[in-house]
């Protein structure tokens, strides 16, 4: 991100992390500059206070909290109106600023369609038939612009708890999946530069970089647009260790990933044939969407 600022304005990236030791915390703040600054939060305890404040838990036997933190940024940062989220295998080409800028007016999230659930016959009817939204709508995660005033103020954190507590939908992405339900009519969709991923075709001229499904450029050597990738990992600290994972790589971790993506696949086609699916819950005049 750095390497793309404008000098005239203040970043702050907060890193949402646990368990990530204090000598790496370190090393990430060495990437402070004048008009950057670094900070940590512990996400589990975090997450687990705006649970209690509602009188209310996630299930420890279903997914773990952390799988859901990004849906509580609202709550957990209450003195932000507006922020975007990144998952941490992201590569930044453009000045961040320029997405941050992008008006949401009383959207919830801006974000990028999914490239592989749009383009895969399985998961296509997923998110028809089970979520409840088109498939070419139903946006990644993995990069979002949040109107988090105007999620504070429609209580989206108590509407999903309300909704896993009740239904307990089964998901591909459980915490993808209900933010696409949830927001689904108030979605704005942004250019797709700001999250070109995996499968999306090489036609699009990336601002930004999601290695997002299994395809990591510090897992596969041939993975797609990992020049992106190792450009900027060999300006840090931990070039040598990536490489080393890369080294390490081996044929049954591959099958095991290829055996993941298949058993995604079937997920898909399996809980279309449930009875409690967002989409069908919907049908019964339960509200999903805000």
């Amino acid at each position: 991100m750095t390497a793309h600022t404008d000098p005239a304005r203040q970043y702050h990236l907060i890193i949402l992390c646990d368990n990530l030791n204090t000598a790496n915390q370190d090393l990430l703040k060495t990437y402070q500059q004048a008009n950057v600054t670094i900070s940590f939060v512990a996400i589990n305890a975090q997450l687990k206070q705006a649970i209690d404040d509602r009188g209310n838990k996630l299930r420890s036997d279903y997914f773990t909290f952390t799988i859901y933190f990004r849906l509580f940024i609202a709550e957990l940062f209450p003195d932000l109106d507006k922020a975007i989220y990144l998952d941490a295998d992201t590569v930044i080409l453009d000045d961040i600023a320029k997405l941050y800028d992008v008006s949401l007016g009383e959207n919830l999230i801006g974000a990028v369609p999914d490239y592989f659930i749009g383009h895969t016959p399985e998961t296509i009817d997923y998110a028809n038939q089970a979520v409840g939204i088109d498939s070419q709508k139903y946006v990644n995660s993995g990069v979002l612009l949040m109107n988090l005033k105007v999620m504070r103020d429609c209580h989206f954190a108590d509407h999903f708890l309300d909704l896993l507590n009740r239904y307990h939908f089964k998901s591909l992405a459980p915490d993808q999946d209900y933010m696409n339900a949830i927001a689904r009519k108030r979605i704005c969709y942004l250019d797709s530069s700001w999250n070109v991923q995996i499968t999306t075709p090489k036609t699009v001229t990336p601002r930004l970089i999601h290695y997002n499904l299994f395809a990591k450029p510090w897992r596969y050597a041939d993975a797609p647009r990992q020049d992106y990738f190792w450009r900027y990992a060999k300006q840090t600290s931990f070039y040598s260790e990536l490489q080393h994972d890369l080294a390490q790589m081996t044929p049954q971790e591959t099958e095991r990933d290829q055996k993941n993506q298949r058993d995604l696949i079937a997920l898909a086609v399996n809980i279309i044939k449930t009875p409690v699916t967002f989409a069908a819950i919907s049908k019964q005049g339960v509200k999903i969407a805000l």
